[in-house]
């Protein structure tokens, strides 16, 4: 299979291109193209809305007679998607946009309005330099001294990421650096530093005994006795429940021991019946 998309032609040996007729240039084509609107925009017939990037078909042509510093100017034609409405718009290099010529109305956009407000502040100030020395001398020196604002505000930042920067975690770990790296100032201050622990630790350090020499041997100081423990309260004595006998029950059984096999129970009053009788 050949392939679809060919990017080289065959051309003969004596293919003479002077031979082939040249096309007319026709300013006035249109070419048809694919685009998104650049701006947000409102058609004059149906009143609908169409923000920017909305894709359309257009048809594009040269600006003839209108070009800016040799920059070619184009045109684009759409249509309304509701109503079908032909709306017509071309570039602006100046000032790199673009103008809606018929068929909408643009939509109202805060950025523009603040540059037109800055351009308009520049030229007035620029024409009322050009009209007063003093007013020139004046904006000038308004000038250098943002500008050395500016760069006092760099320098700021600059040392403050000086300071900030980032640095080793093993020389943060290590407590003191080696001696080699350690300036004579620094070593001049650990060794005051050193002297100083020193005196501190003899000056802390107890008197001996008299009439004891320092080789001997200071006595051990006498073992501390334990406290004795206070005495607990008595424990209150634990409640005796007392029986009571009813007067109504009977008497208590007084088991006899097995006679042949029988357990013989008598009471006091199956005696007492027995003597009666």
């Amino acid at each position: 299979m050949g392939e679809r998309k060919v990017l080289n032609r065959y051309f003969p040996p004596d293919f003479d291109p002077l031979l082939v007729p040249k096309r007319k240039y026709d300013p006035y084509k249109q070419v048809e193209v694919r685009m998104m609107i650049p701006f947000s925009l409102q058609c004059i017939k149906c009143g609908e809305y169409m923000y920017r990037g909305k894709k359309f078909n257009s048809r594009k042509e040269d600006v003839i007679g209108d070009d800016y510093l040799g920059i070619k100017k184009y045109r684009f034609y759409i249509k309304c998607c509701v109503c079908n409405n032909e709306i017509a718009f071309k570039t602006d290099p100046k000032n790199q946009d673009y103008v809606c010529e018929s068929g909408a109305t643009r939509n109202f956009e805060s950025w523009r309005q603040q540059d037109e407000a800055e351009e308009k502040f520049e030229g007035e100030r620029k024409e009322a330099a050009e009209a007063n020395a003093m007013s020139a001398l004046e904006s000038k020196t308004l000038d250098s001294k943002i500008e050395m604002d500016i760069l006092d505000a760099l320098d700021e930042i600059k040392a403050y990421n000086e300071r900030h920067e980032r640095v080793d975690r093993a020389e943060l770990g290590s407590a003191q650096k080696p001696a080699d790296e350690m300036s004579a100032k620094e070593r001049d201050e650990m060794a005051a530093f050193k002297r100083a622990q020193a005196a501190r630790a003899v000056d802390a350090k107890p008197p001996p005994l008299q009439g004891s020499s320092s080789d001997e041997a200071v006595p051990a100081p006498p073992p501390t006795l334990a406290a004795p423990e206070p005495a607990r309260p008595p424990s209150p004595p634990a409640p005796v429940v007392l029986k009571r006998r009813l007067a109504d029950a009977p008497p208590p059984v007084e088991k006899k021991p097995k006679l042949g096999g029988l357990v013989a129970y008598s009471s006091s009053s199956s005696s007492e019946g027995e003597g009666a009788s």
